[in-house]
């Protein structure tokens, strides 16, 4: 997740006029690293999922673009196995 709250807001201020839904993906990042508990991290994930369709890089993204989407799949995936959403990605 490191990595995704790292270039969250990179990508969005890069990406954000063509990419509208980069703002709630930054939220939303955010959101996880504060949730409190595994039910809270299931909604967001389940939300990031809709909103990214399926962490998809979209054809016009950067490197960051991707490994932001990537790192969030990664912690997505990671969750399903016990590790905490905190931790680096």
């Amino acid at each position: 997740m490191a990595t995704a709250a790292q270039f969250a807001p990179l990508i969005e201020r890069v990406h954000g006029e063509h990419h509208p839904e980069l703002t709630r993906v930054r939220e939303l990042t955010e959101q996880v690293q504060q949730a409190s508990s595994a039910g809270q991290v299931a909604a967001l994930f389940d939300e990031l999922r809709a909103v990214t369709g399926n962490y998809a890089v979209p054809g016009d993204g950067c490197e960051a673009f991707e490994a932001t989407y990537r790192a969030l799949e990664h912690a997505d995936a990671a969750r399903g196995l016990g590790t905490t959403p905190g931790g680096t990605v």
